[in-house]
């Protein structure tokens, strides 16, 4: 099963990113962030998930997906080398928001497949928020 098939499974019950990031173990944790929207990092056999608290309910929807994608398209990757090194961020940066949308979205995925991967090549978040928005019907996360 392809990962995004895979978002769409989990999406299915209706839950958000934040309770997925749960049921697969993940710890969400909130706090300000000057520079970030959102942090995913492991600490031994744990997994972490920090989200700008200043951030709306669908930016943090959003940035939760993207950190969920991360943790299982990327799973041994080290973005910090990443961004010092290589030329491969902005591959997994697209694919992480192409997983966060399609978490979101559920099965309406495939209907709003080329927004979805536009907003995602984008790399903005405000974009990413307008494209889920108009998918599941207005600005707040039900």
């Amino acid at each position: 099963m392809s990962l995004y098939k895979k978002a769409k499974a989990l999406a299915r019950d209706g839950k958000k990113p934040t309770d997925i990031a749960a049921s697969l173990g993940m710890k969400v944790l909130y706090m300000p962030l000057k520079a970030l929207k959102g942090i995913a990092t492991s600490l031994g056999s744990e997994r972490f998930i920090f989200i700008d608290s200043g951030l709306t309910e669908i930016e943090q929807q959003l940035v939760c997906g993207h950190e969920i994608g991360h943790f299982l398209l990327h799973p041994d990757t080290n973005f910090l080398f990443i961004l010092e090194k290589t030329y491969y961020y902005s591959k997994h940066e697209y694919q992480a928001n192409r997983f966060a949308c399609t978490l979101i979205a559920g099965e309406k995925a495939d209907e709003y497949g080329v927004q979805i991967r536009e907003a995602a090549a984008s790399g903005r978040l405000d974009r990413l928020v307008d494209v889920v928005g108009r998918i599941i019907g207005g600005d707040d996360y039900p």
